[in-house]
């Protein structure tokens, strides 16, 4: 008897030296954490929240880098700036000479490329000056000399290449706010599902205190009744054991609370050190629900839904670009625009000469070997496979809807039977309490009604918990939040509404 209270005492004392230890010294109030207050600063500081929506800014970023580059580009490029002395021959007096000359050019470029044809219209000024000498002659001459010209630059016979890779960039903008809003209503589903295990934790903690309190008043009844002279050796020994089960129970449940505690804090993005409790009603109002508005909706506003579609988007452009290899294309230029040479800059265009070039361009393949078929082959299978994916996750969306409402529809019938469970077990060890303090039950079977009610209350607790959790998979998976009937805000409505 001795032992057994040496070993209780230690228990104790350990219990006391890992509390004082978690918790730091200087440590500011605690803070306690709604569901709601959670939830927020998981969207703050989460790091894969953090990853995605820099991965949502890169993709932005460079969809304006290429819309800019369809707006009127301004370019000036200042050379060829030379300097030459060299020996030349001259054939007509058959001898050689020394020529030297100096060269500087600069030239501004209007240019504007045409989304609608994927060519390039540009107005083009190029001014250059030239100071040359030649022992041919022995003689010495500067001039001046400006080009100003219009020119049009047109692909023939090819897809539009402007268009597509612009096309390409907004279907990579959409699809990193389409995984930026699933990240969101994964890291939602992930922050409650881990809040409510915690808040489960915390409750059974609850209950297992309730039970050690329980069981050492039993103690304490059996003991007297020992020292008095009308309990039985077996009785206290057993009573004690119990005693000490449930001691160990809590104890460990301490530990687990205190680990749940720091893997949520991490889960959200807060440091260590803080101090945080959780506080959350867990109230149960049934919520109606149509299955087949949730289907509809949920195959509606589905974001992988759009992500698949995007997808086979992406395939269509490959199907295109595989269609180019070793294509039959062309190019035309045309070119009109006027030039003048002077030794005097301001008489430049005294004798202006007008000029027009019209420059065309075929590429035609004769033998590729296959290579042109098999690409379009591979990408049109490709092509193939993405809208079976597609017609496939529609499939899968329906049937985890339809699951989830059942599932939700049974939870209201469990909860309903823990709750009796609960009554049912308070009532029973109210009953068997009075008769193990009147000495006709033994510590076990007292220690048995005791655990049914601990479960029965845990199970109710579970129960709570499965439909608040069952309602927010319901929520994430049709996009529609039933309880306060509102469908689910992602980054796509706002801008629908914003449009």
């Amino acid at each position: 008897m001795k032992s057994k209270s040496i070993i209780r005492g230690a228990g104790a004392l350990l219990l006391a030296v890992f509390l004082s230890a978690a918790m730091p010294q200087g440590a500011s109030a605690q803070h306690i954490l709604s569901l709601q207050e959670a939830l927020a600063i998981a969207m703050e500081n989460s790091p894969n929240i953090r990853h995605t929506r820099l991965q949502l800014e890169s993709s932005e970023a460079s969809l304006r880098a290429q819309e800019a580059s369809l707006k009127t580009q301004f370019r000036f490029k200042l050379g060829d700036i030379s300097y030459r002395n060299t020996n030349q021959f001259d054939e007509f007096f058959s001898r050689w000479y020394r020529f030297e000359s100096y060269d500087i050019a600069g030239q501004l470029t209007i240019e504007q490329p045409i989304k609608w044809t994927g060519g390039t219209l540009s107005l083009n000024d190029r001014l250059s000056w030239k100071d040359s000498f030649s022992e041919i002659n022995d003689r010495s001459e500067e001039t001046y000399r400006n080009a100003l010209y219009l020119q049009f630059d047109q692909p023939l016979f090819t897809y539009n290449k402007i268009k597509m890779d612009l096309r390409s960039l907004e279907l990579d903008f959409e699809g990193s706010q389409l995984r930026f809003a699933i990240a969101l209503l994964s890291l939602e589903q992930s922050v409650m599902d881990n809040f409510y295990n915690l808040y489960e934790t915390k409750m059974r903690l609850d209950i297992n205190r309730d039970a050690m309190e329980t069981d050492r008043d039993a103690h304490g009844i059996m003991k007297n009744k020992y020292d008095a002279g009308i309990g039985k050796l077996d009785d206290l020994t057993q009573a004690e054991t119990t005693m000490l089960q449930s001691e160990s129970s809590y104890n460990s449940t301490v530990v687990s609370l205190a680990n749940f505690i720091d893997r949520f804090k991490y889960l959200i993005g807060l440091p260590i050190d803080d101090d945080i409790d959780i506080d959350t009603d867990i109230g149960f109002d049934p919520v109606g629900i149509d299955m087949n508005f949730a289907v509809r909706h949920g195959l509606e506003y589905r974001m992988q839904l759009r992500e698949r579609e995007i997808t086979i988007s992406r395939a269509h452009d490959s199907v295109v670009r595989a269609g180019a290899t070793n294509e039959f294309r062309g190019n035309l230029s045309l070119s009109w625009g006027s030039s003048g040479t002077n030794t005097e800059f301001s008489n430049i265009y005294e004798t202006r000469v007008d000029e027009q070039s019209v420059r065309a361009w075929f590429n035609i393949p004769i033998w590729d070997w296959g290579q042109k078929k098999n690409n379009i082959l591979a990408s049109e299978l490709n092509l193939e496979s993405r809208e079976l994916s597609l017609e496939e996750e529609r499939y899968q969306i329906t049937m985890e809807i339809r699951e989830s409402c059942r599932r939700l529809d049974n939870l209201v019938l469990e909860i309903e039977l823990a709750r009796r469970s609960v009554e049912s077990a308070e009532k029973t060890y109210e009953i068997n309490l009075e008769k193990y303090q009147n000495g006709d039950l033994t510590s076990k079977d007292l220690g048995q009604y005791r655990q049914s009610l601990s479960n029965a209350r845990l199970s109710e607790i579970r129960s709570l918990i499965n439909y608040r959790l069952q309602l927010l998979d319901l929520k994430v998976k049709s996009l529609w939040d039933f309880e306060n009937d509102q469908p689910v805000v992602t980054l796509s409505t706002v801008q629908e509404e914003e449009e």
